[in-house]
């Protein structure tokens, strides 16, 4: 018996104590404006690691921010690395100085996003592209701006409660792509 609410409490520990939220960041630098960041283009580039730690795909984004009337709209074009292409148009609206509500065709209802010092926390499902259908995942999608306008976000992605992978970019805001 001792040894059961020995495990339980460690299991407590272990899964009640781990939870970062946006709040924990607010006295982090730079202050990450999402409004202020992604007006304007950028560039992003990724990978998607399954649960085992499978790299499954690369890709890059190319987006296109405009703010009109207090909405942040955000058309970002995917090129896969197997030369697929992906197009999605998000709406983010900031609803108070810490809370972001943001819609796009595949979300499913409304993303919802908390932001304090230089990290955004975003919780939302979507309908995700599989082969010739669609799985509806939920999303746990971190961003963290860092020194030189570099963010860097990491999404958990979970079917059914569980988790099926990993998503990791990382954006720069776009000067010349003559590189590329």
């Amino acid at each position: 018996m001792l040894r059961k609410t020995m495990v339980l409490c460690l299991l407590v520990l272990l899964t009640g104590c781990g939870s970062m939220k946006p709040q924990d960041f607010a006295q982090k630098q730079p202050r990450f404006d999402v409004f202020d960041y992604f007006e304007g283009n950028s560039r992003a580039w990724g990978i998607f690691e399954d649960r085992f730690g499978t790299l499954r795909r690369q890709f890059t984004v190319d987006i296109t921010g405009t703010v009109s009337d207090g909405v942040l709209t955000l058309e970002e074009d995917f090129i896969y690395d197997d030369g697929e292409t992906d197009r999605r148009v998000w709406t983010i609206t900031r609803i108070s100085d810490h809370i972001y509500e943001g819609r796009a065709d595949d979300i499913i209802g409304t993303a919802e996003g908390i932001q304090y010092g230089n990290a955004l926390n975003w919780s939302y499902d979507m309908d995700l592209k599989v082969g010739d259908g669609a799985w509806r995942v939920g999303f746990d999608d971190w961003m963290f701006l860092q020194p030189d306008g570099v963010l860097v976000n990491r999404a958990r992605v979970k079917k059914w409660g569980f988790e099926i992978g990993e998503v990791t970019l990382f954006f720069t805001r776009a000067r010349s792509h003559a590189n590329d």
